[in-house]
């Protein structure tokens, strides 16, 4: 049985010291500093997006929430601390995204290290007793990283039901990993049981959480809570009962547990766990609905549309990146402006954005 903490947020309280306190009240329950240990650190955050788009990527409250109970702590100085995530298949750079959010100014204010995994060097690792992945290209930062904290993002997923703890180590891969994801779900496990020494802990960012086409066109919601769990697989669990989902039915989830990553008997301290009802997605967004179909034609065409040198990837991934980018403006940039008027998103506004960051 694994402990997973859920403390709820001050629902009416514009100052981010609120988020602060259930950072670290939340880290407690769960013991942290039982499970972070060593010189170098690595908070692996969600910047899957590089528009302002509350649900879709860790908040910048959430992170100096981390940041100040590690710091008070002494257990580790900010010259070994690095905030990281990589790029994505549709021209998502997370270096740019780390300015859009407000993160890279965070980051400077605490003297810490933000970088994008893909702007680093790799090396091909080998996957022992693996499921479906037997080797992968994997960034050094995070090989040699002591400690990894991962801190995902509440939301549903339209290939995997759901995205959190286990889910967020997904950008862990080199930028090619959307060729796994036609075996997404056990490749999620063997990707979280490489990791398991080193992922020791998770903080999940409920502060918004996002319904629908996730994991970026989806429709965001306040929810106010931070949950935490040195186990992906129970913190996951807790979380997809949170959202209205059944953890036994999602397959990334179990293959974890049968790997050996974690446990789904939970006991939950704080708060008890809210109630949601999260709609899923009952049809993918136009991009993924286009790449299962492509990927569904056989393995020749999946080959010759998506392998490395392929000469029509890059119109692809610009395709990709042009639907997202006038989604946004149609239809996100409403949902966003609509999400920065609560008190979680003034917080965000005032503390770390520049007020032409949402025009």
């Amino acid at each position: 049985m694994s402990i997973v903490s859920c403390v709820k947020v001050d629902q009416n309280s514009v100052n981010p010291k609120s988020v602060f306190m259930a950072v670290r009240k939340a880290m407690e329950l769960a013991s942290w500093k039982k499970y972070v240990q060593g010189k170098k650190l690595v908070l692996k955050v969600n910047v899957v997006w590089d528009r302002l788009y509350p649900s879709c990527t860790t908040t910048p409250m959430v992170i100096e929430g981390i940041l100040k109970t590690i710091l008070e702590s002494k257990k580790f100085e900010a010259k070994n601390i690095v905030i990281a995530d990589t790029d994505t298949a549709a021209i998502m750079h997370a270096d740019v995204a780390f300015k859009v959010l407000g993160i890279e100014n965070l980051a400077k204010k605490y003297g810490v290290s933000v970088i994008n995994l893909s702007q680093t060097d790799f090396k091909e690792v080998l996957f022992k007793n693996a499921l479906i992945l037997h080797k992968l290209k994997i960034s050094k930062v995070l090989l040699e990283a002591d400690t990894i904290i991962t801190v995902p993002v509440l939301k549903t997923h339209s290939y995997s039901t759901m995205t959190g703890a286990l889910k967020n180590q997904w950008g862990c891969i080199h930028d090619l990993r959307h060729n796994y994801h036609m075996v997404l779900n056990k490749a999620i496990a063997d990707v979280n049981n490489f990791f398991k020494s080193r992922i020791t802990f998770a903080v999940m960012d409920g502060l918004f959480g996002m319904e629908g086409q996730g994991p970026k066109t989806g429709t965001p919601r306040k929810i106010g809570y931070v949950f935490a769990s040195p186990d992906r697989v129970s913190l996951d669990t807790a979380v997809a009962q949170v959202m209205g989902l059944d953890p036994q039915k999602i397959r990334h989830i179990t293959y974890a547990k049968e790997v050996g990553v974690g446990t789904m008997d939970i006991k939950v301290v704080g708060h008890k766990l809210p109630k949601f009802n999260f709609k899923t997605a009952e049809q993918s967004n136009i991009v993924m609905a286009t790449e299962m179909w492509l990927r569904h034609l056989g393995p020749k065409v999946e080959w010759f549309m998506f392998n490395g040198k392929s000469p029509i990837l890059p119109i692809l991934r610009w395709s990709a990146k042009i639907y997202y980018d006038v989604w946004y403006f149609l239809i996100g940039i409403k949902n966003a402006q609509k999400m920065m008027k609560t008190n979680y998103g003034k917080m965000w506004d005032a503390r770390y954005l520049k007020t032409e960051d949402l025009k």
